[in-house]
C-alpha cells in the first residue's frame, strides 16, 4: 500500500509543527484555535464578547467551551490521529472544570457536551452529542461522539482509513 508521495506506509512522514516550528516524525494532529461560535463573532466585537485562552472559551457570558482531543484510531496501524476540537459544557460543568484545572480530574464522571467545530471531510459536525472525559493534570479531555449515526462516530469506533487521514494531514506533511 502506498502513502504520501509514493512512500510505503510505515515509513515515517515528517511535518513541521505550527506551534513549536520544529519538524516531527509521523502524522500531525489537527486542531482548531477556537470554537466555531467564537469565530462567528465579528472581529471588531471579539474583545468585548469573547474570552479565549488556549484551553477555555466563553462567548457572550452564556456559551462555555473547553478544548479537547477527539481520538480516531488509524485502521491497519497502531497509530491514533487526534482532532484538537472544542466542546460546549454547561455553565456549571465549565466553572467546575476551570476551578479544578490544575488538579487531577481523571476520576470525574463524563460530562455532556456538543462538538463545536466543523471538521473537514465530514457532514456537519457542529452540535454532535459528545461525552467529555477529563484526564490527569495537564492532559486535555477526551471526547467520544455519541451521535452514533454519524460517520465521525463510526471512524472513532472502527478507525479512520489511511486514505481519509492523508486527505486531512496531507497539507502538513513534507513532500
Amino acid at each position: 500500500m502506498l502513502g504520501v508521495c509514493g512512500e510505503e506506509v510505515g515509513v515515517p512522514h515528517r511535518f513541521k509543527c505550527s506551534t513549536c516550528d520544529k519538524w516531527h516524525e509521523g502524522f500531525p494532529d489537527v486542531g482548531f484555535d477556537r470554537p466555531l461560535s467564537a469565530s462567528q463573532v465579528p472581529e471588531s466585537e471579539r474583545s468585548g464578547r469573547v474570552f479565549l485562552t488556549s484551553d477555555l472559551c466563553i462567548v457572550d457570558d452564556e456559551h462555555f467551551f473547553i478544548r479537547c482531543l477527539l481520538p480516531l484510531p488509524v485502521r491497519g496501524t497502531d497509530d491514533t490521529f487526534c482532532w484538537g476540537v472544542w466542546s460546549s459544557l454547561s455553565r456549571q460543568n465549565f466553572l467546575r472544570y476551570r476551578t479544578s484545572y490544575s488538579e487531577d480530574m481523571s476520576h470525574w464522571d463524563p460530562m455532556f457536551g456538543y462538538l463545536s467545530n466543523r471538521l473537514p471531510d465530514y457532514l456537519d459536525t457542529v452540535g454532535l452529542h459528545v461525552s467529555v472525559q477529563t484526564q490527569r493534570k495537564g492532559d486535555r479531555p477526551l471526547l467520544t461522539v455519541k451521535t452514533m449515526d454519524h460517520r465521525l462516530a463510526a471512524d472513532q469506533s472502527d478507525g479512520i482509513s489511511l486514505e481519509n487521514l492523508l486527505k486531512i494531514v496531507g497539507p502538513f506533511l513534507e513532500h
